[in-house]
């Protein structure tokens, strides 16, 4: 998966590995971050829904990108901005920005090949049938509910057929079955995601690579857990529930712990080398608001 478009600039502003590392960069951050929330100033036209012209990497094209208002939010100055990471949705293939990013990423930054192994962590969604144009070689599921086996294949599932499903916590896959895991905001939904973050790391091939995105508090050195499932699988609420969109059920989905930064080193603890938070903006390539990042990690060589 290669961009055809070589004189657009990237991306991908930097890279961090840790807390440590984002807060050294802080006094040059603050003033890019301020440049970047001047020009994203000026390219809000309206409080009603509009259109900018970008470029999209999973179209490979420039397209038409919309901007709503939809999930809209204040910040502690009392500015109103829209949900940056969940608009600007490509009115070609679908993809709002976060997803577009991922898809950057594949592209620019890993270069993966059209042959790769891929497992997507989706398969009822715009991204998954975006993928499968793109590579040749996509597995997608659902998780769709403790009744299922991870595996198994339901042929009417909500007016949808044939979805796999599984479970991020206890993958049907062998070992080494994959190049490439990618999930995009799926880690916050699940209880043990650091089980989930070893089985990702147990079906890559060495060598892999995890990317994926998650909502990430850059001001948080540690996740807050906001709800646990306790041994006989009740839900325990440490803080007021909140619920983020599910393409298989209308109830949503809970929302377990919100990320800090000690998620990269959950990552190396389960097994992965290379762990980093890469910041992205552009509104050449339809991404506006920041800090804002895709995750990556690759499997470890044998010792």
């Amino acid at each position: 998966m290669t961009s055809e478009i070589s004189h657009l600039p990237s991306i991908w502003l930097a890279e961090f590995a840790n807390k440590a590392e984002f807060d050294a960069k802080a006094v040059a951050l603050s003033a890019q971050l301020e440049v970047i929330a001047a020009i994203d100033d000026r390219m809000l036209q309206s409080r009603h829904p509009f259109d900018l012209k970008a470029w999209c990497a999973a179209c490979n094209a420039v397209t038409t990108m919309r901007v709503t208002w939809h999930y809209c939010g204040t910040n502690a100055a009392g500015a109103v901005h829209p949900a940056w990471t969940e608009t600007c949705a490509c009115t070609q293939c679908g993809l709002n920005s976060r997803m577009r990013a991922l898809f950057d990423f594949l592209a620019s930054e890993l270069n993966a090949p059209r042959t790769s192994h891929i497992y997507m962590a989706e398969q009822t969604t715009v991204s998954f049938n975006v993928m499968q144009k793109l590579f040749d070689n996509v597995t997608g599921s659902e998780y769709l509910g403790p009744d299922y086996k991870p595996g198994e294949v339901a042929t009417h599932f909500n007016n949808h057929s044939s979805i796999r499903h599984e479970d991020l916590s206890r993958l049907s896959f062998a070992d080494g079955a994959f190049d490439m895991v990618l999930t995009q905001d799926v880690f916050e939904h699940i209880p043990d995601y650091l089980r989930s973050l070893s089985e990702c790391e147990r079906v890559l091939k060495v060598g892999g690579s995890l990317v994926f995105t998650v909502p990430f508090f850059y001001d948080q050195a540690h996740t807050r857990v906001r709800a646990t499932v306790d041994a006989q699988g009740n839900i325990q609420h440490i803080h007021p529930p909140e619920f983020h969109g599910n393409p298989v059920s209308s109830e949503g989905s809970l929302c377990f712990q919100n990320f800090g930064w000690d998620l990269l080193d959950a990552l190396q603890n389960a097994g992965f080398i290379q762990a980093k938070a890469h910041m992205y903006w552009g509104p050449w390539a339809g991404h506006l608001g920041v800090p804002f990042f895709v995750f990556s990690a690759r499997k470890a060589l044998p010792l």
